[in-house]
Formats: C-alpha cells, sequence, structure tokens
C-alpha cells in the first residue's frame, strides 16, 4: 500500500495520482527495509541511517538510492596510516583539486615486514604496481598477502641510461592507473617512480593536469621514449587506455613541446 500525503486545502485524490506525492510505501518488503535501518543505527555499515529522519517525505525508492550512493561512496585511503609506514619517499600523487586519485607512492616493498603490508590493506590498498620487476617470488608474495599484482618492469635509469620497458606493460600500467587503491614503487621511490609517473602524466586520459616529479633531471628522456612508443600504437591500443582524437591531439602537443619541436609551448 502507499501512502500518501493528506493535503488541507483539498479533498485527497487516491485515484490518478503521481508518484511524487508519495510519502512512503508500506509493503512488507518497505516495512522490513526500514526495520532493518532503525536496528542498524550503530552499524558502521549503515552510518548514513539520519537521511531517514532528515528526509522523511522522500519516496522508498528515493531513499533506497540515496543511501546506496552514501554506503557505497569510495572511500580514501587512510594517510594516518601510510604516513606510519616505515616506506621511503612516500607521497600522495594528487597534484591539485583537479586531481586527487586514491593513488600513492614509495619505495619498493620486496623487504618490507608482513606487517608493514598488512597496514597498507588496513589503509585502503588494492594493487602494488612493482617497477623493478623482482620476480615471481615477489608477485607470490604480494597475491598471497591479498593484492592484486601489476608488473612494469623500468631498466635501470643510472649515470643517464635512457629508460627502457614493453608496450604492453605500459599499456597495462596506463589501464591500472585509472583505477584507485593502488600504491607503486621502485626500489628507492624516486627515479623510476618519477618516469612512471611522468608517463601516467602523458598517456593517461583521467590525469587533469601534472603530477609532481621528484628528480626531473633523471627522466629527461622521457618524451623521447614516449614519442618512440606513441608511434607504435595501433589504434586498439589507444582504444584500450581511453584516448580520443582530442586527447592525440593533446599528446601530441604536448610531446612537440617537451622536445622542443613547439617554440610556442
Amino acid at each position: 500500500m502507499k501512502i500518501l500525503p493528506v493535503k488541507l486545502y483539498k479533498s485527497p485524490n487516491f485515484k490518478g495520482h503521481n508518484d511524487e506525492n508519495i510519502i512512503a510505501y508500506d509493503d512488507a518488503d518497505s516495512k522490513a527495509r526500514r526495520e532493518y535501518i532503525r536496528n542498524h543505527i550503530e552499524d558502521e555499515k549503515m552510518p548514513f541511517y539520519s537521511i531517514y529522519e532528515k528526509e522523511p517525505r522522500l519516496e522508498e525508492y528515493e531513499l533506497n538510492k540515496m543511501l546506496t550512493f552514501f554506503v557505497n561512496r569510495p572511500k580514501k585511503i587512510d594517510g594516518d596510516i601510510m604516513s606510519e609506514l616505515p616506506l621511503s619517499n612516500l607521497h600522495n600523487i594528487s597534484n591539485s583539486s583537479r586531481y586527487k586519485p586514491n593513488i600513492w607512492r614509495g619505495s619498493t616493498l620486496y623487504e618490507a615486514p608482513d606487517w608493514v603490508l598488512e597496514k597498507l590493506k588496513e589503509a585502503g590498498i588494492k594493487t602494488i604496481i612493482d617497477l623493478e620487476g623482482f620476480g615471481k617470488h615477489y608477485k607470490k608474495r604480494i597475491q598471497d598477502a591479498g593484492f592484486e599484482y601489476v608488473g612494469f618492469s623500468i631498466s635501470s635509469m643510472k649515470y643517464g641510461n635512457v629508460p627502457e620497458f614493453k608496450k604492453e606493460e605500459l599499456l597495462k600500467f596506463i589501464k591500472t592507473m585509472q583505477k584507485e587503491y593502488i600504491y607503486m614503487g621502485c626500489e628507492c621511490g624516486t627515479y623510476k617512480t618519477d618516469a612512471a609517473i611522468r608517463l601516467n602524466n602523458l598517456f593517461n586520459p583521467k590525469v587533469k593536469g601534472y603530477c609532481k616529479i621528484y628528480s626531473p633531471e633523471m627522466i629527461e628522456y622521457i618524451p623521447q621514449v614516449a614519442d618512440e612508443i606513441y608511434l607504435t600504437m595501433t589504434p586498439e591500443d589507444k582504444k584500450s587506455i581511453g584516448w580520443t582524437p582530442e586527447f592525440e591531439e593533446q599528446f601530441n602537443e604536448k610531446i612537440a613541446g617537451m622536445l622542443g619541436w613547439d617554440k610556442n609551448y
């Protein structure tokens, strides 16, 4: 049964009414749902029970949508837990109010004790990106700890070496970076991590602006490498990471500017 508001300025019309005039539904399912919420008002999984008190005239369907939105709203990685971890160069990759993903960077977890992995999980991390390519043993340890493992192995960048990596791994890395709840890192969380961030800035259409680079002098070859990778990308490759013709044009403008082809960049 539907419960309708009684309007005193005219006789209520119970026939042919619009759903927007409905206060709530009085069927068994709706009653059970309301009772469940009232019985779980102290449960952390149902923290928005007050909506029922603040919005008593919303119909049941709209209330259910509102509750679902709030309960399932993406949660942020716990920065307090992250700050306690013994990991070098630990930072969130946010750049401004325009781009605030739940993604953190730092040193590798290769020698990290098990309690650090547990704390990462407690903080909300779900995926670990390995920029060193430590191999099957490390991958198994990460997976056994309950994380998704993604390998994006970048060659040594010491002594001015040009970084090398596989196009397929780059594409998978970009797809992963379009998600959230990620921890990524190299040996010290510096050069290779900066290179990965710069590549993400260039290839990921979801990035707004630029994420901070801490060692720009060590990744001066990235635009050159990015251009070489771009020339090997197929239409399917571009589509797989969400490129549009407009984004591809922006990408070429960025590369041209970084390589000095566009003097107005």
